[in-house]
């Protein structure tokens, strides 16, 4: 099956407790039919068991940042809910369902991508912890993202990465993001990361991104100072913790991180 039949068979999920769905945003259009997994339904287990293996399969296992199944229960679903795409069983790729080790007589969906995101102190703000897809090349890990934002609702997200983490190509398409913390020391990689903020685009852009017709969002790139920062070099580590120190601004701008020959760099602006 090519990209573009595979496209063709992805399910927009919602897994979150019945409670919740009257504070998500779940009408999004005849494109985005979304399928919920209410968490109550016994017969859903499965599906959160592999959804937990697959998070752990992207962020390197549970003595990395893999999430315990307690911190998926306690602080993405039951305050929120986790937002992806999924494929029918028969549907995905080979490669997909070894990876997940999906039992031979499994015969419901697999997620195939998850976004989380909790709500804030701040209102139409979510705190974003966790993006992966296991379709590489396809964009749908922005569609994921994009997904999520409409669903939640939200304006505006703040979230950690680190400096090497590819996925910023895919933040920066939302927008450009604020670097508000550099190497936060509360951490489990506190050297190689940053807290960020990004200002959302409106509601029918990310619509379109979902769905992929859109593939960036509307955004205006900060005017300043045009950096390409290596996140190897500690004198630019340092350049950079004296700006924000001193009050000043940073941002990533698309198309935010690329591949080096040495490791990576990243597309900023200082202000």
């Amino acid at each position: 099956m090519n990209q573009e039949q595979l496209a063709d068979h992805l399910v927009p999920y919602v897994l979150a407790p019945r409670r919740n769905l009257e504070f998500l945003d779940l009408d999004l259009g005849d494109e985005l039919q979304v399928e919920t997994m209410l968490l109550e339904n016994e017969e859903n287990a499965e599906f959160c068991s592999i959804l937990n293996r697959s998070n752990h399969r992207a962020f390197g296992g549970r003595d990395d940042m893999g999430m315990p199944l307690w911190v998926l229960l306690d602080c993405a679903i039951l305050p929120s809910a986790v937002v992806g795409f999924m494929l029918p069983v028969e549907r995905a790729p080979d490669a997909v369902v070894d990876r997940l080790d999906i039992d031979d007589d499994y015969e419901g969906y697999i997620p195939v991508s998850e976004y989380c995101g909790c709500p804030t102190v701040e209102e139409d703000c979510v705190s974003g912890f966790s993006l992966h897809s296991h379709l590489v090349g396809q964009g749908i890990a922005t569609r994921t993202k994009a997904l999520a934002m409409a669903v939640y609702g939200a304006r505006s997200q703040i979230g950690v990465t680190q400096f090497y983490n590819p996925a910023i190509r895919v933040h920066v398409r939302f927008g450009a993001m604020e670097i508000l913390v550099h190497r936060p020391a509360v951490h489990t990689h506190s050297e190689d990361s940053f807290v960020y903020r990004l200002e959302l685009p409106p509601r029918q852009v990310l619509l379109n991104m979902a769905t992929g017709s859109d593939v960036f969002g509307q955004s205006t790139i900060p005017e300043g100072i045009r950096w390409e920062f290596d996140p190897d070099n500690e004198m630019m580590q340092g350049r950079l913790a004296r700006h924000l120190r001193e009050e000043g601004q940073v941002w990533l701008i698309p198309p935010g991180w690329r591949a080096t020959e040495e490791g990576c760099e990243l597309h900023m602006v200082l202000g």
